[in-house]
C-alpha cells in the first residue's frame, strides 16, 4: 500500500537538495552518516508540526540553528519540505495530492528610537500550499502566508474558480490548526494529510522494553509500540483475535531462531491482574524460558515479526537498521515478510547488510551516499533504473553491486 509517493526537501539538515520517489518497499542503503536516518527525520518533522504546530517541532529538533542545512552562507537558507502521495478519496497515482511547507527563522529588529519588548525575538516564518485532487470539475487549493489561509476552488472550467479567505496566526500552520479552516475550507482532506504524518511509527526495537510483561485489555486491540513495549499484550491479542497469523508469525520466529518451539503466555496476576509475560517453549529443554533470559537476536526478531504481522498498522511505517541482530539466514525470510507487510503499511527501511540488499529488486533500493566537498546528502545516489540496467548487465545481484562499490554508497 503505497500513501506517500515522493518526499522533496531542501535545506534540512544534510539534505541540501533531494527528491526520493518511494514505492511500497523502499530500502535506504549506504554508509553511516549519507543521510537516511535524516530522510525518516523529515516525515517525523512533519508529523510533530501536525500534532503540535511548527514552532514546537523545531525546538523539539534543538532549534532552527541545528536544523537547517549549515552551509556556510551569511544569511541561513529556507528549509522546504514537500511530500506528494494519495491523502484524499479521489487522489491517484496519476493525480496525487500535495503538499509543501517552507518556512525560515527571522530575529526582529528594534525601530529607530524604539523600545520595543520584542526587539530580538526570534520569529518563526512560514508558507504552505496544499494541493488536493479534482473531482468531477472541482478541486481545492490552500495557500497560506502571512495570517491568511487563501482557499481556492476550480469549478467546472480550469479557468474558473472561487476564493475566500480565513484569518491565521502568523506562525501557526494549517496542518496544525485544522478546526480553524472548518469543513468548507480542506478540513477534512487536511484531516487525510494529518492522519498519515501523525500516526505513522518509527519502529525501533528496544529489547529491554520488549522482555517485559505488559497490561493486556481484551476489550480492545493494542496498537503495537513504536520500541515494542507492549510486546507481550499484542502477540496475546494477536493469539486470541488473529490465530492464523499468530501461528504464521510462530512459524517464522522458529525458522528464524531454530530453538523456540512455542510462544506461550503467562498471566502474571498481583497488582496488575491484566499483566501478561511471554514465555518460550525451547527444544531439547525441560520447562520454559522467561522472555527476561532469552537473547537479543529472539527478542528482536519476535518484535519484527510482530511489526511485520499486524493487522491493523498504520499507513506508514519506518524502520532503523533492520538487520541488527539478525543472522543472515533470517534474512530471506525477513525480506518476504516485508513485501507482504507493504500490502498494508507503507515500509522505508534502512539497512547497512548487503545480504539484505542482495535480496532485494532493483526498485527497492535507494542508494544513498554523502558529497563530503559539500556535506550534502545524495540521495538517491544513483537512479534505480540504472542499477535495474546494471544488474541486468553483469549478471550481478543489486547488494553485490553496492558491496562491490559499482553503486557508489559503500561501506
Amino acid at each position: 500500500m503505497r500513501s506517500l509517493f515522493s518526499l522533496t526537501v531542501k535545506n534540512f539538515l544534510s539534505l541540501r537538495s533531494v527528491k526520493v520517489d518511494l514505492q511500497e518497499l523502499s530500502v535506504l542503503v549506504g554508509p553511516n552518516g549519507a543521510g537516511k536516518s535524516n530522510l525518516l527525520k523529515v516525515i517525523q518533522f512533519l508529523g510533530d508540526t501536525a500534532r503540535n504546530d511548527l514552532g514546537p517541532a523545531i525546538e523539539r529538533f534543538g532549534g532552527y540553528d541545528r536544523l537547517v542545512f549549515r552551509s556556510g552562507a551569511e544569511r541561513q537558507p529556507r528549509i522546504s519540505l514537500g511530500i506528494t502521495g494519495k491523502f484524499t478519496a479521489n487522489s491517484s497515482d496519476s493525480a496525487p495530492d500535495e503538499y509543501t511547507l517552507s518556512f525560515s527563522q527571522q530575529r526582529m529588529q528594534p525601530l529607530a528610537g524604539s523600545n520595543s519588548p520584542f526587539a530580538g525575538h526570534v520569529v518563526n516564518q512560514r508558507k504552505e500550499e496544499f494541493i488536493f485532487k479534482r473531482t468531477a470539475g472541482r478541486g481545492r487549493r490552500i495557500t497560506v502566508a502571512g495570517n491568511k489561509a487563501t482557499i481556492e476552488r476550480v469549478l467546472t472550467k480550469a479557468t474558473d474558480s472561487e476564493k475566500k479567505q480565513i484569518a491565521l496566526a502568523n506562525t501557526s500552520t494549517a496542518l496544525s490548526t485544522l478546526p480553524r479552516l472548518g469543513n468548507d475550507g480542506g478540513n477534512d482532506q487536511i484531516n487525510k494529510l494529518a492522519e498519515l504524518l501523525t500516526t505513522f511509527r518509527v519502529f525501533e526495537v528496544d529489547a529491554s522494553k520488549a522482555r517485559a510483561p505488559s497490561s493486556y485489555d481484551p476489550s480492545r486491540a493494542p496498537y503495537l509500540d513504536s520500541d515494542a513495549a507492549n510486546l507481550a499484550s499484542f502477540l496475546r491479542w494477536l493469539h486470541e483475535r488473529h490465530p492464523d497469523t499468530f501461528d504464521l508469525l510462530q512459524e517464522d520466529l522458529q525458522t528464524i531462531a531454530p530453538s523456540v518451539q512455542e510462544i506461550h503466555f503467562k498471566r502474571l496476576g498481583g497488582t496488575d491482574e491484566n499483566a501478561i509475560a511471554i514465555q518460550l517453549k525451547e527444544r531439547g529443554l525441560h520447562g520454559v524460558t522467561n522472555l527476561s533470559e532469552a537473547s537479543f537476536g529472539t527478542i528482536r526478531a519476535m518484535a519484527l515479526l510482530a511489526m511485520l504481522h499486524d493487522p491493523n498498522p498504520p499507513k506508514l511505517t519506518c524502520v532503523e537498521e533492520i538487520d541488527h541482530g539478525l543472522h543472515p539466514h533470517a534474512l530471506d525470510r525477513i525480506v518476504d515478510r516485508m513485501r507482504s507487510a507493504a500490502r498494508r503499511t507503507q515500509l522505508l527501511v534502512v539497512t547497512h547488510s548487503p545480504a539484505l540488499a542482495n535480496r532485494l529488486e532493483p526498485q527497492e533500493l535507494v542508494v544513498c551516499e554523502r558529497d563530503f566537498d559539500t556535506g550534502a546528502s545524495l540521495i538517491p545516489a544513483v537512479d534505480p533504473k540504472d542499477v535495474a540496467a546494471m544488474a541486468k548487465a553483469s549478471a550481478l545481484s543489486v547488494g553485490e553491486l553496492w558491496f562491490s562499490g559499482a553503486l557508489g554508497g559503500g561501506l
